[in-house]
């Protein structure tokens, strides 16, 4: 079998794999009867995706940026000591930053106008639920119309952000995978991308089932991230054959910079700054985020290991 029939196979495995774990959160959405019980089990499972999420930053995408850009720069004979990946990531960071105060700045003059409050500029990037926070009685002032239609644009903008962070770092992931030739190497790693981007794919869902965000939303957004990863593997195998090793190189470390600078943000402003500041099962929600961390950190290690030299 050669490498296009094995990249075939997991094009469709990926897809399916991850579509599913993104579908599932659906499942253990809070009922009326059962609201205490799952929102603490949601909760738990947030603080696991923030720990996946973390792991992910700081042990899969940055040295793999660190990677790209001392090919691209060794291929054009440029030595620097200057950290061009922590850099990059610092740039994405900032500029999500700047891209959510903006828009805070246009929803305080706008929707929110007459509103005494800044409690906006404090919220987490997905927004707190319903019952506390921005949306607590300390904003009645509101017509309910109103309220619903700030959340639903505040969301619905927090939501993309997300999901363009993971999509950018799931489309990378698939083009590297898409690069390899060798048959052997390339069903081992795609073995461990499958079960990280199923994980990945699930922390998503998780995430904007605990923000309360509509079915529907939730689907497209399952829908859309497993799209990406055998998209990516598309790119690899057209990059493959059409472009040089060197540009390839430095634009997978650029935008993969930018997304993990957005991955930063999104891990500790939205998930950690959310679950923490909440009252109960402290102790637990930070096992959660260890246990998450630790899943990740040892699919990096199988995956390195099994890697052949």
């Amino acid at each position: 079998m050669n490498h296009e029939s094995v990249k075939g196979i997991a094009i469709a495995i990926l897809f399916l794999l991850t579509l599913f774990a993104g579908l599932l959160p659906l499942k253990i959405r809070p009922s009326a009867g059962q609201g205490n019980t799952r929102q603490r089990f949601l909760s738990l499972c947030n603080c696991f995706a923030g720990g996946a999420f973390f792991a992910t930053c700081l042990l899969d995408l940055l040295p793999m940026i660190r990677d790209k850009y001392q090919q691209a720069f060794s291929l054009a004979g440029i030595h620097t000591v200057f950290p061009v990946a922590e850099f990059t990531t610092c740039v994405g960071f900032f500029l999500v930053l700047t891209v959510e105060q903006i828009v805070h700045s246009f929803v305080d003059s706008s929707l929110l106008h007459g509103s005494h409050g800044n409690q906006s500029h404090n919220e987490p990037l997905l927004g707190r639920s319903a019952e506390d926070g921005f949306y607590s009685s300390t904003s009645s002032s509101f017509r309910p119309q109103q309220r619903k239609k700030t959340k639903a644009g505040e969301s619905g903008f927090r939501v993309y952000i997300l999901i363009l962070a993971l999509s950018m770092h799931s489309i990378f992931e698939g083009l590297a995978l898409g690069l390899i030739t060798d048959v052997d190497r390339l069903v081992q790693i795609a073995a461990a991308v499958v079960i990280h981007k199923s994980i990945i794919g699930f922390s998503l869902s998780v995430n904007l089932v605990q923000h309360e965000m509509e079915t529907k939303t939730v689907v497209k957004s399952a829908i859309l991230f497993s799209l990406m990863g055998p998209i990516g593997i598309g790119i690899g195998m057209a990059v493959l054959r059409n472009s040089t090793e060197q540009s390839s190189s430095l634009a997978s470390g650029i935008l993969q910079g930018i997304a993990n600078g957005t991955f930063l943000y999104v891990t500790f402003f939205e998930i950690f700054q959310r679950e923490l500041a909440e009252r109960g099962s402290r102790l637990l929600k930070v096992l959660s985020m260890i246990v998450g961390y630790s899943v990740v950190t040892g699919l990096l290690f199988y995956e390195e290991h099994e890697s052949p030299a």
